[in-house]
């Protein structure tokens, strides 16, 4: 309570609270009034379900084997979500191992997870993870012996014979033909709509030599193919002998790296999340680095129904390239390379996944490039070179369509076709496409567009000219390719695996200890419920250790914290004295705006079957100026003590849970209702995170 008020108590006991000495002697322990803390809570949250039990929490175990596919194997952690460039994976629980060894494990998961990653670590900290669900009792990361012995026999019957891979005749790509028009017009006209409707637009970005030579090519049609390998459609591929590897894990990986939907149920904005913080666009401008093994990728998914409109192909060229050039320069070097054909898109299903298919993208070699040409006899782009991607989208031969175009890893050779309006364009944040002055037709009469909407709209926190629009990353020793060929920077329309050919260039991982907070009222029998009377922390640090840390006190009443066993410290004296307050004269972290406090945290050894609840179940909170304990509910009493999971923010002072959580009220009254409760909170009702930036 935040009141100074009396505590009617008998004399004696009164007298006894009064002389002793508060850090060294026994407490009196006066019960709580059960009817008044159930009519003070009911005002409140109405009817609380009889089978409440206040836990947001699934608890389980799982028997990990350690045998991922990874030397020096060293540690395994169950972790919340997929680790790799995601922010908000939490570490459940980790030991460690050894290679091959098996080791149980018990988590604290928060109840909107049902499925959950285990992960091998090596003593280099590269990781490699598997999904498994709530219910599972064991997981590894092996398929059996003998299925992966046939498997690696598939996967090592060679390649097609250079010989039979032969380059037909070129085509010019799109920017080839607008860069074309341009020039014997000073510019080219395209329609707005998908459909050849809608406003004419005039487009001038084209008027320059640079795009003029930009070649695609692709190897002719062989009947018989090579060696088990189709070439057939410009594309070489196979059967894909990994097709019956974990492709569960594989789309989490996906789901986590690429959310497909926002807060508010629309298609999610991943563009700045996911391409310009990663290695690969820092050091290599969204392109890969070459091993010296052949180049063969997986198609994955076909998350657009634009699909099979659409046309991947591949370049490469000698790392010296990317020395001393600007990006300006770098862009004018790859206009004029060869492109080669890597696979055809096809038409979405829904997103579902397949890997069925494995596709074959020689070298050429790096002499000028004719029609008859062969490939390369070890068919491997040279160790160190560098391979970039592009996507062109062609719903018909013509250039007069916005949605036909060329979208490349590398930024800058997307800034003309970022123009064009009804498609591109509208992926571009709405700052930069409004500097954008641009003039479409009426009658065959010129008008300057003073619109700022388009016809599938403007961007909040969009592109700029020149984005990348493919992102790139690594997991569990592949590399995956997500494209964007359309206007709401998702990212996930076309989703492809490198399975071998380019070095993985990992992003750092180092997830978070996951966090538990035990918020407790010091006076049940009048409170407010702002939850933050007492605030604990807690987070496990391995199998058999757990940091318990105490972060908040915004009570008058003197406190302390009972049931830390063999505790050392925060069980020594009373909570405000832990940061020089004296009680009744101010709150400890509670107040936005006031003192920041730095909290207080011991460690404490506990057995590796307890979950983290269930030691935190055990702690309570002795208020010393009633002389009453506050332990958790039991099921069906009011929740003067609750312990919810991922870092949570408790109320500000005197902010009721349900005025900082709304969602509370439901499930207090249905604990089937309102599960997620947790995460919807009222942000200016809320303490700030004093603890990471991931939520």
């Amino acid at each position: 309570m935040k009141k100074l008020h009396l505590v009617l108590m008998t004399a004696a006991s009164l007298l006894f609270v009064n002389c002793m000495n508060h850090d060294d002697d026994m407490n009196v322990n006066i019960p709580l009034d059960k009817n008044a803390v159930s009519e003070n809570a009911k005002e409140l949250f109405g009817e609380i379900d009889p089978s409440q039990d206040w836990s947001s929490i699934t608890q389980g175990s799982i028997i990990v084997t350690a045998d991922a596919d990874l030397k020096d194997i060293e540690k395994v952690q169950i972790l919340t979500e997929s680790p790799f460039s995601n922010s908000n994976a939490f570490v459940l629980n980790e030991a460690n191992v050894s290679k091959g060894q098996k080791v149980k494990l018990v988590y604290d998961a928060p109840n909107v997870y049902d499925t959950l990653f285990a992960a091998c670590i090596s003593k280099d900290k590269t990781y490699y993870v598997k999904v498994f669900s709530v219910n599972d009792s064991e997981v590894s990361f092996t398929e059996p012996a003998n299925a992966r012995m046939n498997r690696a026999s598939e996967a090592t019957n060679g390649f097609p014979a250079a010989s039979a891979i032969i380059l037909g005749q070129p085509k010019k790509s799109v920017n080839a033909l607008r860069a074309e028009a341009s020039k014997e017009k000073g510019y080219f006209a395209a329609n707005e709509k998908d459909n050849g409707t809608g406003n004419y637009w005039k487009y001038t970005e084209w008027n320059n030599d640079s795009w003029l030579n930009d070649y695609l090519w692709a190897p002719v049609d062989v009947a018989a193919g090579s060696n088990g390998w189709t070439i057939k459609d410009g594309n070489i591929y196979r059967t894909n002998p990994n097709q019956k590897e974990d492709l569960t894990t594989i789309q989490w990986l996906v789901r986590y790296y690429l959310p497909k939907k926002d807060d508010n149920g629309g298609k999610n904005n991943n563009w700045k999340s996911i391409v310009e913080g990663t290695n690969y666009f820092k050091e290599y401008k969204n392109h890969f680095v070459s091993d010296g093994n052949p180049l063969t990728i997986v198609p994955l998914q076909m998350n657009t129904t634009e699909g099979h409109y659409n046309a991947i192909y591949y370049y490469y060229f000698k790392p010296e390239e990317l020395v001393g050039k600007t990006d300006e320069q770098l862009a004018e070097f790859i206009k004029k390379l060869p492109k080669f054909k890597a696979i055809n898109g096809y038409k979405g299903d829904n997103g579902a996944y397949h890997n069925d298919k494995e596709y074959l993208l020689p070298y050429y070699g790096d002499n000028a490039i004719a029609s008859g040409n062969t490939a390369i006899a070890s068919l491997s782009i040279p160790k160190g070179y560098l391979i970039g991607f592009m996507n062109q989208k062609t719903k018909d031969e013509t250039i007069k369509l916005a949605i036909n175009g060329c979208t490349y890893g590398f930024g800058p050779l997307n800034k003309e076709n970022n123009h064009l309006v009804g498609h591109y364009f509208s992926a571009l944040s709405k700052e930069v496409s409004q500097q954008s002055i641009k003039v479409w037709y009426e009658n065959d009469e010129e008008k300057i567009s003073s619109k700022t909407t388009t016809n599938y709209g403007l961007t909040t926190d969009g592109m700029t000219w020149d984005s990348p629009r493919i992102g790139i990353f690594s997991a569990n020793k592949k590399t995956f390719l997500c494209f964007e060929d359309g206007s709401d920077c998702n990212f996930s329309d076309m989703i492809l695996e490198i399975n071998s050919g380019v070095e993985l260039n990992y992003d750092p991982i180092e997830p978070q200890a996951a966090s538990y907070v035990m918020c407790f009222e010091d006076e049940p029998e009048t409170a407010d419920y702002d939850m933050n009377d007492v605030v604990l922390r807690g987070i496990r640090l391995n199998d058999e250790q757990i940091e318990i840390t105490l972060i908040a006190c915004g009570a008058n009443d003197e406190l302390e914290i009972m049931g830390l066993q063999n505790t050392q410290r925060l069980g020594k004296k009373e909570v405000h004295k832990f940061f020089g307050v004296t009680p009744g004269e101010g709150f400890i972290n509670t107040v936005k705006g006031d003192k920041y406090f730095t909290p207080v945290s011991e460690v404490f050894n506990i057995d590796k079957n307890i979950s983290v609840e269930d030691f935190l179940k055990t702690v309570s909170v002795y208020n010393r100026t009633t002389g009453k304990t506050i332990t958790m509910p039991k099921e069906s009493e009011p929740p003067y003590a609750i312990i919810v999971p991922l870092n949570f923010r408790y109320p500000i002072e005197r902010c009721s849970i349900i005025s900082a959580y709304p969602d509370f009220v439901k499930w207090a009254q249905n604990r089937n209702e309102a599960t997620d409760w947790y995460l919807n909170g009222v942000e200016n009702r809320l303490y700030p995170d004093m603890f990471s930036t991931a939520e």
